[in-house]
């Protein structure tokens, strides 16, 4: 009796460290393209388009703007958008997680400049993610946090965003 509750207990120990086994490839692992579909993971190239908009009411408060965003594997990130100059900031860098493998989360940030090149501040930017169901497109949102050149919180916003795959 003993021995057939043991294997029972091991057994269910096996199986629940297979399944969160499975579960962390699918998120982290290297996209794997097999018959013509790509693997649910965040790792790669991907173009953005970038809505900012009203914390409290969700209404767009300017033009949506393209943007590139590159997930690596190991958790960094690399970002570049088309919403200002690219004179007036410095390409993003961040880091993902996806503790949730449903909605990993993201944050980046980015030096400002003002046109006489001098610096400016920093944005911070974090979101949640969520992967459509063919691993090829991805929507998000969050919040946008703006530093003065002296470390001072200045300002916080909101955004939306919709991605794809680069292929």
């Amino acid at each position: 009796m003993k021995n057939k509750f043991m294997q029972m207990i091991v057994g269910t120990f096996l199986g629940l460290l297979m399944l969160v086994s499975v579960a962390q490839i699918l998120v982290f692992g290297q996209a794997n393209k097999t018959e013509g579909q790509q693997s649910q993971t965040l790792v790669g190239v991907w173009q953005t388009t970038v809505t900012p908009r009203n914390c409290m009411t969700g209404d767009a408060v300017g033009p949506a703007f393209q943007g590139l965003f590159t997930f690596n594997e190991g958790g960094t990130a690399a970002e570049f958008a088309a919403g200002s100059s690219p004179s007036l900031r410095s390409p993003g860098h961040g880091v993902w997680e996806a503790s949730n493998m449903f909605h990993p989360t993201f944050a980046f940030t980015f030096i400002r400049f003002n046109a006489d090149g001098t610096f400016a501040g920093r944005n911070t930017v974090r979101q949640t993610l969520t992967i459509g169901a063919s691993g090829n497109d991805y929507t998000t949102t969050g919040t946008l946090e703006v530093f003065a050149a002296n470390g001072t919180l200045i300002a916080l916003g909101c955004s939306t965003s919709t991605a794809t795959r680069f292929q």
